[in-house]
């Protein structure tokens, strides 16, 4: 009796397993959706003239997916509690070095993740380039320390050119995160790492770590039989079929004479 019931339970148990999964699939499927999205966290870096800092980051993004894996674009800007301050090369300046304060930075991103499983619970991760831009970095010639002292406004001007040429970079990022899939909400958290880049008023790396809600707008792909059935609905009279043509049918009615071949 005993290998009876393990083959009657193993009847019953295996049809809810198979079932299950697919359910769960459907459920949780993104594939092929555009996701509109927020986010917010910290932002840690570093300079040539202070160690490191952690200041808010906000941004926003696009996420475009296909089976597993999306297209991610988007931006950041990451606002500074206190003026960040850094030092860029200049002859003029009798030390050989110019000082230059910021608040702002703005990365404007774009590149591809991978979302490997269909879990309601599901890591991705991926990786692309950004453009990083320190915002309105001054040159400091208040001719208070060795680094400020700017003989004439040429000087001031060139210093702010060199200043300027040093406020932005192309780097590379590498990102990983958890996301939850709610239907067509997902909120999700994650960790952003950007490469170092040279002659750039930021030192090293940047570290971030993010969370936000992404929800689907809409679908990123058009299936055919919905096109088909949408052109059908804008004009009922008109039967679209493979292979024939389209014709509007016009009912005829039979006209009743009432003339003299009417009447007897």
């Amino acid at each position: 009796m005993k290998p009876i019931r393990l083959a009657l339970c193993a009847l019953i148990v295996a049809p809810l397993i198979a079932v299950r999964p697919a359910a769960s699939q459907v459920v949780n499927d993104h594939s092929y959706r555009w996701y509109w999205g927020a986010q917010a966290g910290g932002f840690l870096y570093q300079t040539n003239g202070q160690g490191y800092a952690f200041d808010p980051l906000f941004g926003a993004h696009w996420l475009i997916t296909a089976k597993r894996t999306a297209l991610y674009i988007g931006g950041e800007q990451a606002f500074f509690l206190s003026d960040a301050t850094s030092s860029v090369g200049d002859p003029n300046s009798a030390t050989g070095l110019r000082d230059a304060t910021f608040s702002q930075v703005r990365r404007l991103f774009v590149g591809l993740l991978a979302f490997p499983l269909q879990r309601r619970i599901e890591p991705y991760l991926g990786g692309g380039f950004a453009i990083m831009t320190v915002q309105n970095a001054v040159v400091d010639c208040s001719n208070t320390t060795p680094n400020s002292q700017c003989a004439t406004v040429n000087d001031q001007f060139a210093a702010q050119s060199l200043v300027d040429d040093a406020s932005s970079t192309a780097t590379a990022w590498f990102m990983g995160g958890i996301q939850i899939n709610m239907g067509k909400l997902a909120v999700y958290g994650q960790y952003m790492l950007t490469s170092a880049s040279q002659n750039f008023l930021l030192a090293g790396s940047t570290h971030s770590i993010q969370g936000g809600i992404r929800y689907a707008l809409g679908g990123s792909k058009e299936d055919v039989n919905t096109a088909h059935k949408r052109d059908n609905h804008r004009d009922p009279a008109i039967t679209k079929r493979s292979g024939q043509s389209s014709a509007r049918v016009i009912p005829i009615r039979p006209v009743i004479s009432t003339g003299a071949f009417g009447r007897r």
